[in-house]
């Protein structure tokens, strides 16, 4: 076993201990101030890499054969489909979202955060509604199926610190969409709202990355039903191109049809792959068994074509 899978531990009980949870962060800080290697090691991304795609010819392959190929691989490796609350707690914050400096970063706006801080702040989130929660539960177990409606509900009023790439409304809602790792990232509760559920677009007269922009509320703006991040973009395009190569048909038709694939592919190549993608891509492999081919291979979308768009 590698130095580096070492930090990480597969105790699905933990994520509902407080104490358990912020000791597995600080552990996982130690390590990597200690060695940095065990944030990542190239040596070995680059091992499990050729050995991960063995099977795919890319330059054999026209476009739409590649992507069915893709998906079929991203598919069967996924083997440990882990529910959306173990993700978030037991691997999100204490290890698979850490920057280098052990901290974490809000996806859309770049703020510097403390993951213990967000993690008392779940937990007492959760905590707070804990009985009603339970009440929810329990009619579900006398299947009172009305209120599984209710109990979608409820979840999104939970204003944590966590963003999927793809909005919840997009799939359903559904695992093991919700709980997938490589479209999980923090994020401030703040931006989460103002992104709702609207596509990611470059939006007219918003440039945020010139410091000249008036506009700047650190998530980004969100303008008739269209969303562009402050920051994140290059992250979040390949996160979602991930989602639609791994999830072909989980997107409901009204919302793949808003989907700007240019745009995804244009902020892709804009904002390249740096040193936190590439720890959160091995990590996720460690845990999930799957990968991001976007972060592995940057000029794959040069290949690949899209037929589900």
């Amino acid at each position: 076993m590698s130095k580096k899978k070492k930090v990480i531990k597969d105790s699905t009980s933990e994520f509902i201990d407080l104490h358990k949870q912020l000791a597995f962060l600080r552990d996982n800080k130690r390590k990597i101030q200690e060695d940095k290697d065990l944030y990542y090691d190239e040596t070995e991304d680059s091992l499990d890499i050729e050995k991960y795609y063995q099977t795919i010819a890319q330059h054999n392959l026209d476009g739409a054969t590649l992507f069915y190929k893709y998906n079929e691989l991203l598919t069967k490796t996924h083997k440990n489909r882990i529910p959306y609350f173990i993700s978030k707690d037991l691997y999100l914050y204490t290890w698979v979202d850490l920057h280098p400096d052990g901290s974490v970063k809000s996806i859309y706006s770049s703020e510097k955060k403390n993951p213990e801080t967000i993690i008392i702040q779940d937990y007492q989130i959760i905590t707070e509604k804990y009985e009603e929660f339970q009440e929810f539960l329990q009619k579900i177990k006398q299947k009172e199926f009305e209120t599984l409606h209710q109990l979608k509900a409820y979840e999104r009023k939970l204003k944590v610190n966590t963003e999927h790439i793809v909005p919840q409304s997009w799939f359903g809602a559904l695992e093991p969409m919700k709980g997938d790792l490589h479209h999980l990232f923090v994020c401030d509760p703040e931006c989460n709202i103002t992104r709702s559920n609207f596509p990611y677009s470059d939006l007219p007269n918003f440039h945020p990355e010139s410091p000249e922009e008036p506009v700047q509320n650190n998530c980004g703006l969100a303008v008739g039903g269209r969303f562009e991040p402050e920051h994140g973009k290059g992250t979040a395009a390949r996160a979602m191109l991930y989602f639609l190569l791994r999830y072909p048909k989980a997107i409901k038709k009204a919302f793949r049809i808003e989907i700007d694939l240019s745009t995804l592919i244009k902020w892709h190549k804009t904002f390249p792959v740096g040193l936190y993608e590439m720890h959160r891509n091995q990590t996720i492999y460690q845990i999930q068994g799957n990968r991001n081919p976007f972060i592995d291979f940057p000029k794959l979308t040069e290949q690949i074509e899209f037929p589900i768009l």
